[in-house]
């Protein structure tokens, strides 16, 4: 089992490079706080690399299939949200907090339920990883640098979103929750099956 979720964690990075890297066609913006994506890059690859050492001095008995699969999970719960965020975005999609002078502010797909879908997935993917080899060591850099740079990246492009949309995006800010769809909330739940609806 150790062998497979070290070739899952070889084979997922490959996937992850491709996915952040691969050419899309886009419309050209102006790009904002272009800092963030060097800053997050360092602490992805830093926790990352630390998950594959884990890995490699982890012997079999301190392997766990239970947590391995958990993480995997979360993981693959992480492509498939993330691959319909990019989808959903198209030619707006971009690895930079990018604005551009003829941006649609999108509200479909998964940004009907949430407004950040792929940071979102993004969070899923930061807490699974980890867990396939149970880093502490990774989760660590993951409290402590990722998601605060995460977070911060997305506050920024939601402000660069609002500058760019004022009213429209306000609107949208009102109705759509930013990272926890309504159907997930307490008490969501129990209004749903109260009232049917």
């Amino acid at each position: 089992m150790k062998l497979i979720a070290g070739l899952f964690l070889i084979l997922y990075a490959a996937e992850r490079i491709v996915e952040t890297f691969w050419r899309r066609p886009k419309f050209p913006g102006k790009i904002v706080a272009p800092y963030s994506l060097p800053l997050i890059l360092i602490a992805y690859v830093s926790f990352y690399l630390i998950i594959l050492w884990d890995w490699f001095v982890m012997d079999d008995e301190q392997f766990s299939k239970v947590n391995c699969i958990l993480g995997a999970t979360l993981v693959i719960a992480s492509i498939i949200g993330r691959n319909w965020s990019i989808s959903s975005l198209g030619s707006y999609h971009s690895i930079h907090i990018e604005i551009r002078d003829q941006h649609v502010l999108v509200q479909s797909g998964p940004y009907k339920f949430v407004r950040n879908p792929y940071y979102l997935s993004n969070i899923i993917e930061a807490f699974g990883l980890p867990s396939i080899v149970n880093s502490g060591r990774a989760f660590m850099i993951v409290g402590l640098f990722y998601l605060p740079l995460l977070m911060h990246r997305l506050v920024t492009e939601e402000r660069a979103l609002e500058g760019k949309f004022k009213a429209s995006f306000a609107a949208y800010r009102t109705r759509v929750p930013s990272l926890i769809p309504r159907c997930l909330r307490r008490g969501t739940l129990e209004t749903v099956a109260r009232d049917g609806k």
